[in-house]
C-alpha cells in the first residue's frame, strides 16, 4: 500500500512538471520574444495622455532596457559598495555531533559541518531603471509579490568566529548559538550594480507624478527585471522547460516503477 502511495505521488509531480510547469515556462517566453521593447519616453508620454484624458489609473503591459539606478546609492553591509540594490544574508556555520547507521546497520556518531540563516536584509532605496542616452527613468516597484528579480551573486566570504570583531555590524546582532560548536559565520551578498544593464517585463502606471513598472493586474503575466539580456532570458527558460518536461517524465516513470515493483 505504501508503495502505491508514494507512487502515485511521483506521477502526480511528474503530471505537474511536464505540463504545468512546462507550459508556465514556455508562456513566459513568449511574452518574452512577441513583446515590443519601448524607450521610457514612449512609456510615459502614452501614460500621461491617458491620465489628461480622464482614463485614471490606467496601466500598460510593457517591456523596458536600461541602466541601473537609485536615488541615494545602497552600500552593501559586508563588502562596503555602493550599489542599486542588494540582498545580504548572514549565515552561521556551526558543527552538530549527529547519529546515523552505518552499512552494516551499526548506530555511530559523527560531527557535522551544517549552517543556519540569522540574518537577511534588502537595501531601502526604489531601484530606477534609467535611460543611459535621453536620462528618462522609470521606478520599479520591488515590494509587489510574484517578481522575477534576477541579480549577481558576487560576494559570498565565510569569516572564522576570532575574525568576526572586524564588522561592526555583529555586535548588534542577537541570536542563539547552535550546535557544539561555532566555527564561524558565512556572508553573502546578491546585488544589482550601478550603471549595469536592465530588462524590465510589467505593468507600467502612473503615481503620485512617477512613472513605476510593477506587477501586472493579469496574474498570468510576468513581472521580470533582470540583470540579464533578453537572449539570455529566453535560452535559459528554453532549458528550464526541457527540464521540467523531461524531468517530469522521469518522475512519471519512476513512480510506476514503485508502485509495479515497490
Amino acid at each position: 500500500m505504501e508503495s502505491i502511495i508514494i507512487g502515485l505521488i511521483l506521477i502526480a509531480l511528474g503530471v505537474f512538471c511536464s505540463v504545468y510547469v512546462h507550459r508556465r515556462i514556455k508562456n513566459k517566453n513568449l511574452e518574452i520574444q512577441f513583446m515590443r521593447t519601448s524607450t521610457i519616453g514612449e512609456v510615459e508620454k502614452n501614460l500621461r495622455e491617458n491620465e489628461a484624458a480622464g482614463l485614471t489609473g490606467y496601466r500598460e503591459y510593457v517591456e523596458l532596457k536600461g541602466i541601473a539606478d537609485v536615488g541615494t546609492p545602497q552600500e552593501t553591509p559586508y563588502s562596503k559598495r555602493n550599489v542599486a540594490y542588494y540582498q545580504a544574508e548572514l549565515y552561521q556555520v556551526y558543527e552538530e555531533l549527529c547519529t546515523y547507521k552505518d552499512d552494516k546497520g551499526h548506530t555511530r556518531q559523527r560531527m557535522e559541518k551544517r549552517e543556519s540563516q540569522i540574518s537577511s536584509q534588502k537595501s531601502s532605496g526604489n531601484l530606477i531603471l534609467k535611460d543611459a542616452v535621453s536620462g528618462d527613468q522609470v521606478y520599479i516597484a520591488l515590494s509587489d509579490a510574484g517578481m522575477d528579480l534576477d541579480t549577481f551573486k558576487d560576494f559570498d566570504r565565510f569569516e572564522p568566529l576570532n575574525m568576526m570583531q572586524q564588522y561592526s555590524f555583529f555586535d548588534a546582532l542577537r541570536f542563539n548559538p547552535m550546535g557544539a560548536r561555532t566555527l564561524g559565520y558565512r556572508m553573502t551578498e546578491n546585488v544589482i550594480p550601478l550603471g549595469h544593464s536592465l530588462y524590465v517585463l510589467g505593468e507600467a502606471y502612473l503615481e503620485n507624478g512617477r512613472v513605476w513598472v510593477g506587477k501586472p493586474s493579469d496574474r498570468k503575466k510576468p513581472f521580470i527585471v533582470s540583470v540579464r539580456s533578453e537572449t539570455d532570458l529566453v535560452e535559459s527558460n528554453k532549458f528550464k522547460a526541457r527540464l521540467a518536461f523531461f524531468g517530469g517524465i522521469a518522475l512519471g516513470i519512476i513512480g510506476i516503477s514503485v508502485m509495479l515493483f515497490g
